[in-house]
């Protein structure tokens, strides 16, 4: 007990001592662990505000490591929105040209949609709604910046026990410009392949379109209305038959738009299946939330809705509000011109840095004026934040050494992180309605 009680005292006391602005923190507990770094929990003393505060270490030994994370930083500063995870603030390094960890500040969530699911077995009609509500309203305001996530699944969207839900985890995500090729060259391994759009399995279409996140919530939503999920293939084609065994066989229209020699052939020479009905497949399920789900999981994405019309479907009534749901200026191509040629590792370093700075007004107006200093912090004062980190990781918080979320690439916020897996989330019995509630 003394033991624990010291090694908390040295936890609260001792992390990021003399690192420049961190002494606002008072940090709590480690909450996530990985090959990216450390994630703690603290409170700033500012705002008495709860706050996770993701170290990312080495991001630039990997130039496609530091370009994903750059992409992601731009997108969260960029996508301000409150059904989207927040960074609140990234500190600064100590050096412009040495620094190779970053430290993000993000707002601090219970849990994800994934624990919730788990965890409840007595959500009710009214949750599944505000739920689905949420996520669609983040995907208008997304789809509307011609941003596509590309990789939404329960643990993605991060939950509130007052219901909030807020989608994170843009390391996947991309900006479409009408100019480019980009939507027509992108990789095929997108989205986790359980929530995968039928396009994406066998790479169906020559140009993707937001349509891919649609299939992705529908897959979600599903999920929640079960507990369990819809489409667990175990290889691509395992996939496709999940699919076809609901939704029957896709039309010849359909089949013949598919790109992919294998996977036209595939389609065209399963037996005839008939669709199942969303009634018999979610027996207890709303008819309207059904009528909604049938729609969200068109095989074919150009009868899939919008997030815009999905959120004008009659199951919203009572709920949605058009002012509610606000749209986003599209992104500008030059605030991803780095994806558009090739770039060195310096490049990325540059651009990182000035990401860092748009956090730090007074020292980036310095930077574009060019007075920028270019030491800010005596090294000492890192040297010490690198004891603490590693303090940290040694002892794993006040609840012992955490287990390694599984992660397959680096990325900045991810529901597995901002949660403690031992204790769980129960949602509070009644729903909020003040959805823009801060």
């Amino acid at each position: 007990m003394e033991q624990d009680r010291r090694k908390k005292n040295t936890l609260e006391t001792d992390f990021f001592t003399e690192y420049g602005d961190v002494n606002r923190f008072k940090t709590q507990e480690v909450i996530g662990k990985g090959s990216y770094g450390l994630v703690c929990s603290a409170i700033d003393t500012h705002t008495g505000e709860k706050v996770a505060i993701k170290k990312i270490h080495d991001i630039f030994e990997h130039i496609s490591d530091a370009a994903r994370i750059l992409r992601e930083i731009k997108l969260l500063r960029l996508l301000r929105h409150p059904d989207i995870v927040e960074i609140k603030h990234i500190m600064l390094p100590p050096s412009k040209k040495d620094f190779k960890d970053i430290y993000v500040v993000f707002e601090l969530m219970e849990s994800d949609l994934h624990q919730v699911i788990k965890a409840n077995d007595d959500l009710t009609r009214e949750h599944y709604q505000f739920f689905l509500y949420q996520m669609l309203r983040a995907l208008k305001y997304i789809h509307t910046a011609n941003v596509y996530h590309r990789d939404l699944k329960p643990k993605n969207i991060l939950a509130n026990a007052n219901c909030k839900l807020k989608i994170c985890d843009f390391g996947l995500a991309r900006v479409a410009f009408s100019d480019t090729p980009t939507t027509i060259f992108w990789t095929d391994y997108v989205a986790t392949r359980w929530y995968r759009a039928p396009e994406l399995c066998g790479s169906f279409y020559s140009k993707y379109t937001p349509a891919i996140d649609i299939w992705s919530i529908g897959c979600i939503f599903a999920e929640i209305l079960t507990g369990k999920p819809l489409f667990p293939g175990k290889n691509v084609v395992h996939q496709l038959d999940l699919m076809t065994d609901l939704l029957g066989t896709p039309s010849l229209d359909t089949i013949s738009r598919v790109r992919n020699e294998k996977a036209r052939k595939y389609l065209s020479s399963i037996r005839k299946k008939e669709p199942v009905p969303f009634s018999q497949k979610f027996p207890k399920a709303d008819p309207l939330a059904l009528k909604l789900l049938e729609r969200l999981l068109a095989f074919d994405p150009k009868d899939r809705p919008t997030a815009e019309e999905a959120l004008a479907d009659p199951y919203f009534k009572g709920l949605g509000k058009i002012e509610r749901e606000p749209s986003c200026q599209p992104i500008s191509k030059m605030e991803f011109e780095f994806e558009r040629r090739r770039v060195t590792k310096e490049d990325i370093k540059e651009l990182i840095f000035h990401e860092i700075l748009e956090y730090h007004p007074q020292l980036l107006k310095e930077y574009l004026n060019g007075t920028e200093r270019q030491n800010f912090l005596h090294l000492s004062a890192v040297d010490q934040f690198r004891k603490q980190f590693t303090h940290l990781e040694e002892n794993g918080g006040r609840n012992g050494p955490m287990i390694p979320p599984e992660r397959k690439h680096v990325s900045l916020p991810s529901g597995a992180l901002f949660y403690n897996c031992s204790k769980g989330t129960k949602l509070y019995s009644t729903v909020r309605r003040e959805v823009f509630h801060r």
